[in-house]
């Protein structure tokens, strides 16, 4: 569980190769209250001080020799590790290309040299704040997603540990009547084990989907669609909704696979509930998967009536829910999108036409 710490208690990186700039900097964040001040010259000193500390907003400056600050965000913005810190430019310079380009680097703020305490003070302060608002929704929608997965698997144990109960109850039945026979026994015994089997795989597919400290892999990215529908499957065609795959050919990448499972689920789950609140007609899911332009690409469709025109640019927005019933929390697809754009360094967009919404997941691998 994530930990939620005063924002004066957060660890902060200043990364400049001007000592005076730095004492600066400190001096002013000391004197607001910040107690956790670490500072580097260097892009590779910062480098040595991300891998020895847990380090919660960075301070950036642009000019620095050897490795300047654009550089060192870029390196930075490609660690998994540390794709989730903020990260301030402190900069001298007014070049709207520069702070283009931070920007598009994942920078989230800059703040401008002569460094003034007010604005330094400011911008920090509502960057952690606007961090630990949204760890605290990001833990919130995991939980949500827990508690989905939970039931699915809750749903999917009763139709084996059923079967398993009606294959002793026979059992039984038949040796008190002093009826069963040899091969009857080893044919039931055989189903139980078969059963007992696909409880223990369903045990296995549901510890992975939980598993939060996995690590970027080589994986084909068709797996995790198959993995995702392994877990939903049941419950979906439970409700009598079919699904439809179009998986092109994909060649393994370096990705997250368990995030891309739970981004998937989400929006499976979103569908099945759409259909349901609809009660649509020949209900179906179409997934499809395809290379374009170097990036992986996984279109989800269905037929569950549409998005209203006025609500589509709200639905990856936390707690925005259409559901009239109280559980709706509004947190799935905002979770997709979290896990997309944050750690997976993907997007993902959709359309409504009619009956029929789609949504597009695209990552660079």
């Amino acid at each position: 569980m994530a930990s939620y710490l005063s924002i004066h208690d957060k660890n902060i990186l200043i990364v400049d190769d001007n000592a005076t700039n730095i004492l600066l900097m400190q001096a002013i964040l000391e004197e607001e209250g910040f107690k956790n001040i670490l500072s580097a010259s260097s892009a590779i000193e910062a480098y040595d001080v991300l891998d020895d500390q847990s380090i919660n907003l960075i301070l950036m400056d642009i000019v620095m020799p050897e490795i300047d600050g654009l550089e060192a965000t870029e390196a930075i913005r490609s660690n998994q590790k540390y794709l989730q810190i903020p990260i301030i430019m402190v900069t001298a310079t007014d070049d709207d290309v520069t702070l283009k380009k931070s920007f598009d680097l994942g920078v989230v703020d800059f703040i401008r040299k002569p460094v003034n305490q007010v604005e330094l003070i400011a911008r920090i302060s509502t960057t952690l704040q606007s961090q630990e608002k949204d760890s605290f929704i990001l833990q919130h929608s995991r939980f949500d997603a827990m508690e989905e997965v939970i039931g699915m698997l809750a749903h999917q144990w009763r139709q084996p540990l059923s079967v398993i109960n009606a294959i002793i109850g026979t059992i039984q039945m038949q040796q008190e009547l002093e009826v069963l026979e040899k091969d009857t026994l080893e044919t039931s015994l055989k189903d139980i084990v078969m059963h007992t089997t696909k409880l223990s795989d369903m045990i296995t597919t549901f510890r992975e989907f939980f598993k939060s400290d996995v690590s970027a892999s080589l994986a084909n990215p068709n797996e995790a669609i198959s993995k995702s529908l392994k877990l939903v499957q049941e419950n979906i065609e439970h409700e009598h909704i079919q699904f439809h795959l179009n998986l092109g050919e994909m060649e393994p990448v370096f990705y997250i696979q368990n995030l891309l499972i739970q981004a998937l689920n989400n929006i499976l789950i979103n569908s099945k509930e759409a259909h349901i609140r609809n009660k649509t007609q020949d209900p179906v899911i179409t997934i499809r998967s395809f290379k374009q332009n170097g990036k992986v690409n996984i279109l989800i469709e269905d037929n569950a009536g549409g998005i209203a025109s006025n609500i589509i640019e709200y639905i990856f927005e936390p707690y925005f829910t259409t559901k009239k019933e109280k559980n709706g929390k509004g947190l799935g697809l905002y979770l997709a999108k979290t896990i997309l754009t944050q750690q997976l360094k993907g997007n993902i967009s959709v359309t409504s036409q009619g009956d029929k919404s789609k949504f597009l997941i695209s990552f660079n691998p």
